[in-house]
Order: C-alpha cells, then sequence, then structure tokens
C-alpha cells in the first residue's frame, strides 16, 4: 500500500509540459517533396501543443530527431507555458538549438507516436520509403580539393540550389570571382567541400596550413544544419576552426577543444606584393577577400597586424590589397591609420607631432613640438605678439 501511494504521489506531482510543435525549415523541405497524407499531416501540426518539439532529419536516413517538452523546459529553464510558447515558435531555422538534448527515433514509430491508428501500415511504409528515398538523394560526403580543383569550389554554378536563396555559399561575395580565387593555387590551402551524390556543392571551407597546425576558416553552407558537420569534421581531425562562424580576425577559435584567441601565421613561397605582377604568375593578379588571415607582410599572411613596416590589409572584395606604412610620432608611438589627421610632420623632428602639442612657425615653415621649443638649445622664445620664433 505505501508504495502504491508513493507512485500517486509522485504521478500527481508530475506537471505534464506541452510545447509547440515545430520543426526545422530542412526538415519542411523533405516533407514538402512527399506527396503522402502523412507528410501533409504532420505540417498541419505545426504549432499545436505537443510533448515534442524542433524535429530535424536524424542521423540515418530512417530517422527523425526531435527534443522532448521536458528537456526544452530544462533547457529554458522554465515550465510555464506562456514562455515555452513564446521562446519555441520562432525557431524554424536550424540553430545551435536543433543539436542538443536530441532523441532518434525510426520514422515509421513517430508517425504512430504523432497518429495512433490514423494511418495503415501500408500508408505508413509508403510513406517511410519515400522520406528515406528523399534523403538517399540529399546523402552528402565530404572531400578535400587542392590546386587547380580549389577554383570549382568557387563557381556558383556547381552550387546546390536547393533551400533559401539568401544562404551564407549563395550570398558568398568570392563566388564565380574566379580571377581572385586562383590565388589558393599557389598558397599552402585546400579547400574541404561537402557534396551530394549528383556532385552539387552544399558548403565549403578553407583549410590552411598554419604555425600552429590546420585551420578550418569560415563555413559557408546552403544550410544552417551542414555547418555541424563542418565543425564535428574538424573535431574528429584535429583541425582548429572557429568559435563563431563570421569574418574578421579576432574571433576566438577552438582548438583541442578549448577556445581562445592566438596568432597564426601562414608562410608564402613568394613575398605578397609580387603575386599581383605578371613575371610571377605570367598573368595579372589580385588577391581574395580574406576570412581570418587579412594582413600580408612579405612572404607571411597573419592574423594579426604586424608592428612595422610596410604590410597590406587583403580585405578589398574587388581584390586590390590595401598598402598601409606604419607611421610614427616622434615620441616613437604608432599612430592608426584613422588618427593620422590629428598629426602634422615636423621635419626638423623628422616625425610625426600631436597638433594639440605643438605649434606652426612661420618664420622656419616647420610644425614643432611645444617640449621642442621650449628646450632653451633649440633656440626659440615666445613673446604675446609674435608668438614662438627662432632667435
Amino acid at each position: 500500500m505505501k508504495i502504491l501511494n508513493f507512485f500517486n504521489f509522485i504521478l500527481e506531482n508530475y506537471k505534464k509540459i506541452e510545447v509547440p510543435f515545430q520543426f526545422c525549415q530542412e526538415f519542411d523541405y523533405v516533407l514538402r517533396e512527399i506527396d503522402s497524407p502523412i507528410s501533409s499531416e504532420i505540417r498541419k501540426m505545426r504549432l499545436q501543443p505537443s510533448d515534442i518539439s524542433l524535429l530535424n532529419i536524424g542521423d540515418d536516413p530512417d530517422t527523425v530527431s526531435f527534443t522532448t517538452s521536458q528537456k526544452l523546459s530544462q533547457h529554458f529553464k522554465t515550465d510555464d507555458q506562456r514562455q515555452l510558447n513564446l521562446f519555441i515558435q520562432p525557431l524554424s531555422r536550424n540553430t545551435e538549438i536543433y543539436h542538443k538534448n536530441r532523441t532518434n527515433i525510426k520514422v515509421g514509430r513517430l508517425v504512430r507516436k504523432l497518429f495512433g491508428s490514423k494511418f495503415s501500415d501500408t500508408e505508413i511504409e509508403k510513406f517511410v520509403n519515400q522520406y528515406k528515398s528523399s534523403l538517399d538523394s540529399k546523402v552528402l560526403n565530404f572531400e578535400i580539393w587542392e590546386g587547380n580543383k580549389i577554383i570549382s569550389g568557387y563557381q556558383s554554378k556547381n552550387y546546390t540550389y536547393d533551400g533559401s536563396s539568401s544562404n551564407p555559399l549563395l550570398n558568398s561575395c568570392m563566388n564565380d570571382e574566379l580571377h581572385l580565387i586562383d590565388f589558393y593555387q599557389y598558397v599552402p590551402v585546400k579547400l574541404l567541400v561537402l557534396l551530394n551524390n549528383e556532385n552539387h556543392i552544399f558548403g565549403r571551407a578553407l583549410i590552411w596550413q598554419t604555425d600552429k597546425g590546420l585551420f578550418m576558416d569560415r563555413v559557408y553552407t546552403a544550410f544552417d544544419q551542414d555547418y555541424y558537420k563542418f565543425i564535428d569534421y574538424a573535431s574528429k581531425n584535429g583541425l582548429i576552426y572557429k568559435k563563431e562562424n563570421k569574418s574578421g580576425s579576432q574571433v576566438e577559435y577552438v582548438k583541442d577543444g578549448k577556445s581562445s584567441w592566438f596568432t597564426m601565421k601562414i608562410r608564402l613561397k613568394f613575398n605578397i606584393e609580387e603575386y599581383s605582377k605578371e613575371e610571377f604568375t605570367g598573368k595579372v593578379r589580385d588577391i581574395p577577400y580574406m576570412d581570418t588571415f587579412i594582413y600580408g607582410q612579405k612572404d607571411i599572411l597573419s592574423n594579426y597586424e604586424p608592428l612595422d613596416n610596410k604590410y597590406y590589409v587583403l580585405t578589398d572584395t574587388d581584390g586590390e590589397p590595401l598598402e598601409v606604412i606604419p607611421q610614427y610620432d616622434i615620441n616613437g608611438q604608432r599612430i592608426e591609420t584613422d588618427e593620422l589627421d590629428s598629426y602634422e610632420w615636423s621635419n626638423a623632428q623628422n616625425g610625426w607631432v600631436y597638433k594639440i602639442s605643438g605649434y606652426y612657425v612661420a618664420s622656419e615653415k616647420d610644425f614643432f613640438s611645444l617640449d621642442y621649443l621650449k628646450d632653451p638649445k633649440n633656440g626659440f622664445t615666445f613673446s604675446e605678439k609674435d608668438g614662438w620664433i627662432k632667435i
């Protein structure tokens, strides 16, 4: 009797949680391709109360993955129905939450879980075969391309045109800029490409040989969910990769499971300013927009700004490197390019003088720091009438 009372207590205190039945765009695309009353009924369930949500394509071609309402309640740290609705209803894009706390289930079992005996065994079997057939055409595999073949990875005619037209792959600024992509033939880089069985490209990422090891650069995919395939590949193959999938040299990196920012450089077989010269390539060439290694100096590409001597910034989408010659004030302090207008050049002091801390002497046709003018050995004097003059 005590045991029965205990279980009754548990059941009475177990709060049933329901969340909006939601699924990602990629799963929706599969459902739309299938001519079946089952796929129609699943789509009609969208945002209806359910004990499962965030459906996505499973790990195998005959499975679907989902998250239970209990796990979602724990994730969002609330069991309030209104709050859960607000959190989950907008989640139609395949973001990180679609890859946490997942359960895989066979397609047929999912149909029976959702609809009970509404559909016959024959209808369910047909739907399962249609689902598997649809995914078979989307089975993706990685290849590594190098040399001249890298150029093919940037030709948009080779991409998949399934899904949204606003995806990162189709909108990459370097698509079809083959006169720029040619650069990759001459540097220590390969291209990781995600392909379906029809050789359509679903994603790509450069893999650089750096002084810290192999580094996978920013990932460009047609579908958000495929980004995680690249991360899984990088993790399993010991590649460094970006913690956030965006351009920029200051984004943290993940190496050996730990994230931090650190310097990386790539050594070339030529000086960067030589590349555009005809004698190097036989053709006039420019340099592609760089997502991470945005600085070039002599035979080095780096993710950090060189401290001295001339270097180039490689972030022009038209391929023209920006030449930067570091400038220093008279005290040896580096002047940022956007601050140079606050300085005046001093011929006598052979350096830049901060305008607020200096004075133009008309008789000398030169600009001087106040410290220089006040030093008796330099032969200047000041009067209210004439200002600073040479004695």
